[in-house]
């Protein structure tokens, strides 16, 4: 007697076989690398953090050591970019944010944007969050909310 693909005493191996074949990979990308070695044998490394350089030099995003085992100073790091700011949770500078980026924050439509921006230039500048208590619709939820998600620049 034939088996036939319905048949339901047939298994099916695909999820197996993808499976062996991703381990596969990933063990001689392993071991090509050193990682298995290099996990073994030397200790932690030192903690990084990623930074936005404008120096010498090519600006952008940078991995950036703790400490300098070289001794020798560190570039000079910059703020990271307005629009880079929801990215690492951190809060949005509020003098440099458009609608956009304002509408990342939940509780702030479109409309409400608008309307933040239109007092920011009216104003001028922004000097302190609460300044916006007397924006049409901000209350102290709304203020609550802009408190914890917006910053002076």
């Amino acid at each position: 007697m034939n088996r036939t693909e319905n048949d339901p005493k047939r298994k099916d191996l695909r999820p197996m076989v993808l499976v062996l074949f991703a381990v596969g990979i990933l063990s001689v990308t392993a071991l090509r690398t050193g990682w298995l070695a290099n996990r073994c044998e030397e200790p932690a490394p030192a903690p990084q953090s990623l930074a936005w350089r404008t120096g010498p030099g090519t600006p952008g995003l940078y991995r950036v050591e703790a400490h300098s085992p070289s001794g020798e100073e560190p570039l000079p790091t910059a703020p990271t970019p307005a629009r880079l700011a929801p990215l690492f949770f951190k809060p949005i500078p509020i003098n440099q944010a458009d609608e956009e980026l304002l509408t990342t924050i939940s509780g702030i439509g479109p409309v409400f944007a608008r309307r933040i921006i239109a007092f920011r230039n009216q104003q001028g500048r922004i000097n302190a969050i609460e300044e916006l208590d007397s924006v049409e619709g901000v209350g102290p939820a709304k203020l609550k909310i802009l408190k914890a998600n917006l910053v002076v620049d």
